[in-house]
């Protein structure tokens, strides 16, 4: 056990250790963010078309405004 965590400290310390954890860090924000896109695609996937939607119709609505100021 002991030389378990003297060998995390080596791999923790140093250039080559600060490396290898930020490329695990990276990892670990890297998969959060596809797991959850993977998670809400049906959610997020309606709120792009509703919102496709309300763009394209803005032209319409601004032009109904219009004589009513």
């Amino acid at each position: 056990m002991k030389h378990l965590i003297d060998r995390a400290k080596y791999v923790a310390g140093g250039e080559e250790g600060a490396s290898n954890i930020e490329i695990v860090v990276w990892i670990t924000v890297v998969l959060v963010i596809a797991v959850a896109l993977f998670a809400f695609r049906d959610k997020i996937s309606s709120f792009i078309n509703s919102s496709s939607d309300t763009v394209g119709n803005m032209d319409t609505k601004i032009k109904q405004t219009n004589g009513k100021i």
